[in-house]
C-alpha cells in the first residue's frame, strides 16, 4: 500500500506554559500515529523522541527540534535525546545551541564517551579546532588508546595543515583499531599526495575490511592511474563500477582513463552513463564532447555537448575554448 503525505497540526510545547505554539507542517501516517499516542499520553517523554525523530528523519528540523525538547523536558537524564537534540539543530544550521545541547550533558557527566566523540566532531566541522582538541583530551584522560579519539584528533589537525600531526594520529588509529578503515583511507591518500608507495598498503587494508569499497578501490586505481600504469588503475575502476554503478564519479574517472590510453569509444560510452545518472555533470559533458571529436561522430553532436557543458561547468572557459574552435560564437 503507498502511503501519502498528508498536512496535520501538532503542539509545539507545554500547554502549561501558556503560548499557543501550534503549527502546521508535513506529516505522514507513522507521525499521525505517534500524534494520536500523544493526544492520549501527554507526559511520555519517548513519544515525543519518536516523533521527533520520525520529524527529523523528514528534514523538518524545527518540529523535531520541538518534539525533543519536550521529550527532554519529560525526561531530562536520556542522553539519546540530547544526541539527537544536537543532529537537528545542527543540521538545520544551528550550531550553537547543537553544541550548547551535548555540553549541557557533559557538564552533567564529563565520563561519557560517545557524547564527547560527538561534540568534538561538531566542534572540528565548525572549526573550533582549539575546542575540539580539548574534548578529545578529556576522553584521553579516562581512556588513553581510545582509536576514535585518534582519528578525531586527525581529522583536526589535517583540517589545521599540520599534516604530520595528522598522519601520526591516523597511524596510531590503525595501530589502536586494526580494522579502522575510515583512518586506512586517510593515510592512502597522504602517503599516495607524497609519492610513497605505502599508499598501496594502507588501500590493500580498506579492500581487506571491505572489498567493495569505492574509495579504496578508486583511489587505488587512481594512484596506478596518475602514474600512467593504465591497465591497473583500469582494473580497479572496473571493480568500483561493478560494485557501485550508480555512481557517475566511478564511470567518468574511468572514461578519464580510457582517453589516456587513446581508446574514445569506450571512453565515450563511460561519459555517457556518467551523464545518464547525473545529466547536470557538465565536466562529463565536456569530455564526451572531447571523444566525440576523436572518434569522429557529427559536428552537431559535438557542439551540443560543448553548449551544455558550458551551461553546467562552473567554470566554463574550457567548453567557450572549444566552441570557438570550432566556429560557434
Amino acid at each position: 500500500m503507498i502511503c501519502s503525505t498528508f498536512v496535520w497540526a501538532c503542539t509545539n510545547s507545554d500547554k502549561s506554559q501558556g503560548a499557543d505554539t501550534t503549527l502546521t507542517i508535513e506529516g505522514t501516517p507513522a507521525i499521525a500515529d505517534i500524534s494520536q499516542r500523544i493526544e492520549n499520553e501527554p507526559n511520555n517523554a519517548e513519544l515525543y523522541a519518536m516523533r521527533g525523530r520520525l520529524f527529523y528523519e523528514e528534514e523538518q528540523y524545527e518540529a523535531a527540534i520541538s518534539d525533543l525538547t519536550n521529550a527532554i523536558s519529560r525526561d531530562s537524564l536520556n542522553v539519546a535525546y540530547y544526541h539527537l537534540l544536537a543532529d537537528a539543530y545542527f543540521d538545520a544550521n544551528q550550531s550553537k545551541p547543537a553544541l550548547a545541547t551535548l555540553q549541557k550533558v557533559i557538564n552533567r557527566d564529563s565520563t561519557l564517551t560517545n557524547t564527547l566523540l560527538k561534540l568534538g566532531e561538531m566542534q572540528m566541522i565548525v572549526r573550533q579546532h582549539n575546542a575540539s582538541l580539548k574534548t578529545i583530551g578529556l576522553i584521553f584522560n579516562q581512556d588513553r588508546r581510545n582509536p576514535e579519539a585518534f582519528y578525531l584528533g586527525g581529522l583536526n589537525f589535517e583540517q589545521m595543515g599540520d599534516t604530520a600531526r595528522a598522519i601520526n594520529s591516523f597511524q596510531t588509529t590503525v595501530e589502536e583499531d586494526p580494522d579502522h578503515i575510515d583512518a586506512y583511507r586517510k593515510l592512502a591518500r597522504h602517503f599516495d599526495k607524497r609519492d610513497n608507495k605505502i599508499a598501496l598498503d594502507y588501500y590493500d587494508n580498506a579492500l581487506r575490511i571491505d572489498s567493495t569499497d569505492m574509495e579504496a578501490l578508486m583511489g587505488k586505481g587512481w594512484y596506478y592511474h596518475q602514474r600512467n600504469q593504465f591497465a591497473k588503475g583500469k582494473k580497479y575502476y572496473e571493480k568500483a563500477a561493478k560494485f557501485h554503478a550508480m555512481k557517475p564519479g566511478v564511470h567518468f574517472d574511468n572514461g578519464i582513463l580510457h582517453l589516456e590510453m587513446k581508446d574514445p569509444e569506450t571512453a565515450y560510452k563511460k561519459f555517457d552513463l556518467a551523464i545518464n545518472l547525473e545529466p547536470q555533470y557538465g565536466m562529463a559533458y565536456y569530455y564526451r564532447a572531447l571523444a566525440s571529436e576523436q572518434i569522429g561522430k557529427s559536428l552537431n553532436t559535438i557542439i551540443n555537448d560543448y553548449q551544455q557543458a558550458a551551461a553546467l561547468m562552473p567554470d566554463p572557459q574550457r567548453a567557450a575554448v572549444a566552441l570557438e574552435r570550432l566556429g560557434v560564437q
